[in-house]
């Protein structure tokens, strides 16, 4: 079944990884056993409780192909096809899918140990469940790190690296029959190969945290990042939202009043300027506070607004120094990849 360990899964600037070396980097992260408690769980509910509904299975099997474009069913087929699945396979993916999400808590846990059916349903579960790519995208960011601080010299190993290593190797040997004719060595030295690597993102994750570059990178989306916390109140038409606008303005109607008149709810939000819909973000940009205005198109239907607190960024919030600080080392890892990676069309 596939995959082929020995195939190519991804190639990163000069270097070719197959698919036992991100099987390997998933065992040694711990993706493998989050992935296969995925799959326990699938199968454990599937034993306690009844299966999915027919219509629960369709608008799963809807999803999945949405999100692989797979608009006809020769399209399905073929994605199947090349990773040596059948129609009832997947199906079997989608229902353990379902049913894990929805185990309960009283059922957590069941089913221990790997069974044939158990391990047969994780290379189903690892192929459509995007596994393969979770493990490729974490290869590339590793490398992407090493790169980017390669000019620092104590990255290297050190003899208790090489402990551990050897120590990890060993017990990967003997837990992981399908790895164990590859052999310890080749075993260690990719162990020491993402040990460093890890290193390098860590590394690169410090230097990106700098506080000079995070300064800079808040003061650049201090629009951006602006947050709007403010009243909506829903109406289901635009002129309703324009009489609604006009009581507010003309009779001074406070906007609780406003909402109780008309049998509505009035919501309090508070987003971020980036994260709204650009006709709001730009009322919201020029808005005075406790002032309504409006009608602005939502969801279908039209809304009242009204500016409680104009949050720009700061530089002491930790959240969002957090954020510039993830935001700029995807970027160098984006930057480092760019044209030097190129990933298996059927991961």
């Amino acid at each position: 079944m596939w995959p082929a360990l020995a195939d190519e899964a991804i190639v990163l600037g000069d270097e070719t990884w197959t698919f036992a070396d991100l099987l390997l980097l998933g065992i040694a992260t711990g993706l493998l056993e989050e992935a296969t408690s995925s799959t326990r769980d699938g199968l454990a509910a599937l034993q306690l409780q009844a299966g999915p509904s027919q219509e629960q299975l369709h608008a799963e099997a809807v999803a999945f192909r949405r999100a692989r474009t797979l608009e006809s069913g020769q399209d399905l087929r073929a994605w199947l096809a090349a990773r040596e699945l059948t129609m009832e396979e997947w199906q079997a993916h989608l229902q353990r899918s379902l049913a894990a999400r929805e185990l309960t808590s009283s059922s957590a846990g069941a089913a221990p140990g790997t069974s044939e059916s158990e391990s047969e349903a994780l290379t189903v579960d690892l192929a459509c469940g995007g596994w393969w790519q979770h493990f490729a995208d974490l290869a590339a960011r590793l490398w992407a790190a090493a790169k980017l601080v390669e000019d620092d010299a104590d990255l290297g190993d050190s003899d208790v690296d090489d402990r551990l290593a050897a120590d990890e190797a060993s017990r990967i040997m003997s837990e992981f029959e399908v790895l164990a004719g590859l052999g310890e060595p080749w075993c260690i030295d990719r162990l020491r190969l993402l040990g460093t690597r890890q290193r390098a993102l860590e590394e690169a994750a410090r230097r990106c945290a700098a506080a000079k570059v995070v300064d800079a990178r808040v003061g650049a989306h201090a629009n951006d990042w602006t947050e709007f916390v403010y009243d909506e109140l829903l109406l289901p038409s635009r002129e309703a939202a324009n009489e609604a606008l006009l009581c507010a303005r003309d009779d001074g109607i406070e906007a609780a009043d406003l909402a109780a008149r008309a049998g509505l709810v009035l919501v309090r939000h508070s987003d971020r300027h980036d994260s709204l819909p650009v006709a709001a973000a730009t009322l919201l940009d020029g808005a005075l506070p406790d002032q309504p205005f409006g009608p602005v198109a939502l969801d279908r239907r039209w809304a009242v607004l009204w500016l409680r607190e104009r949050r720009r960024p700061s530089l002491e919030d930790e959240t969002l120094r957090a954020t510039a600080a993830a935001e700029l080392l995807e970027e160098a890892l984006e930057r480092i990849g760019q044209g030097q990676i190129r990933a298996a069309n059927v991961l």
